[in-house]
Parts: C-alpha cells; structure tokens; sequence
C-alpha cells in the first residue's frame, strides 16, 4: 500500500541499508482491510555501527516522524548493522497485538 511504499522510501534514503524488510502486520491487529496501521521493519544499515539499540530506532524514528505523527500506530524495529546481520539473521517473533490505541487514555477509569 501506499504508506508500507512510503515507509521504505524514507528508510532507504534515510540509512541506506543493505537489507530492508517492511511488514504490513495490520490485518493481525484487527483494523479494517487496507488499513495500514501496524508495520514492523527490519533495517539492516552500516549507520547503525557504534550505536545502542536505542540510537537506531531514534535514527528509524526520525525517517518516519510524519507516518508516526499520522497513520501508522505501532512500529516494531529490528535494527542492525551488516556484520550482525550477517553473523545472525533471525528475526525475534514479536509479542501479540493487546489492542487500544494511541489515541486511549491508559490507565482512565
């Protein structure tokens, strides 16, 4: 779709990685068809050596700040550079949708 589209544009130009996966996971988190509201990505970039976990998804952030403003309510991101890639390619299975939305108040009774 046309956000999963925009979504790899701006990582590409943004990291320029060696591998790029971007995964519509919408349809496993009970949206309407076509929504496009949940994606996980796996980015695989050489300017991501040096850096914590933390530094890397605050650089995948920064790409996506207007899709994370707007459409798209959860991102997971498995980022890492190419010789971890290479020495590991597995990708962790993430953990089941619990509903809600970034719009809710947690917590309200």
């Amino acid at each position: 779709g046309p956000l999963a589209r925009a979504i790899r544009a701006k990582l590409d130009a943004a990291l320029q990685p060696t591998h790029l996966q971007v995964l519509d996971e919408s349809s496993r988190h009970g949206g309407p068809p076509g929504a496009e509201t949940h994606f996980a990505v796996v980015v695989v970039s050489g300017r991501f050596a040096g850096l914590p976990p933390l530094q890397r998804h605050r650089l995948v952030h920064a790409a996506l700040r207007a899709e994370l403003a707007g459409p798209l309510h959860a991102l997971a991101i498995v980022a890492r550079t190419p010789q971890q890639w290479e020495s590991d390619p597995r990708v962790p299975p993430r953990p089941p949708c619990l509903g809600g939305s970034k719009h809710e108040r947690r917590g309200a009774a």
